[in-house]
C-alpha cells in the first residue's frame, strides 16, 4: 500500500514539475511581439491628435495649451493633495471637530471648482481651433471621457 502512494506521490510531483517548467518556457521564450501602447500608456497630446485627427498646426497649438492648463493646474493640485493629507490627518483625532472637518472640505471643493473651470476653458479653446468635424469628434471625446471619470469616482 506504502508503495502504491509513493509511486502516487512520485507521478503527481512529476505532473507538477512538467508544468511549472513549461509555464517558465512560455513565459522566458513565448512570443516577444509588442502591442501598441495601450490609451493609458499614451501622451495626452498623442491620444487628441490621433483621436481628433489634428494637423501639424493643431497639435502644436494643442500642446501649447496643454502646457498652460498643466501651469495653471499644478499649484491648484499641489494645494489640493495637501488639504486632503490636513483633512485626514484627522481621523487620528477624537472627538472628530467638524468645523475644521467641513473647512477642509470647502477648501477642496473651491480648489475643484477652480480646476474645472481652467479644464472647460481649456476644452473650448481647443475646440475652436478644431474643424466641424472635428469639433463633433472632440465633442463626442469629452462626453466619453466625463462618463469614464464619473465611473471611477462611483467605484
Amino acid at each position: 500500500m506504502t508503495s502504491i502512494k509513493n509511486k502516487s506521490l512520485l507521478f503527481i510531483i512529476g505532473v507538477l514539475l512538467i508544468s511549472n517548467l513549461v509555464m517558465v518556457g512560455m513565459y522566458l521564450f513565448g512570443t516577444k511581439e509588442r502591442r501598441p501602447r495601450e490609451r493609458s500608456q499614451r501622451s495626452p497630446i498623442e491620444f487628441m491628435v490621433k483621436e481628433l485627427a489634428l494637423d501639424d498646426k493643431q497639435a502644436a497649438a494643442f500642446k501649447e495649451m496643454l502646457d498652460t492648463v498643466k501651469q495653471k493646474n499644478k499649484p491648484l493640485l499641489d494645494s489640493m493633495r495637501t488639504s486632503r493629507e490636513s483633512l485626514y490627518k484627522n481621523l487620528k483625532a477624537e472627538p472628530q471637530p467638524d468645523s475644521i472637518i467641513l473647512r477642509y472640505a470647502n477648501t477642496i471643493g473651491k480648489i475643484e471648482t477652480a480646476l474645472t473651470i481652467n479644464n472647460y476653458e481649456h476644452f473650448r479653446k481647443l475646440r475652436a481651433i478644431c474643424n466641424p468635424e472635428q469639433q463633433l469628434e472632440l465633442d463626442t471625446l469629452i462626453q466619453r471621457m466625463g462618463r469614464r471619470t464619473a465611473r471611477k469616482k462611483g467605484q
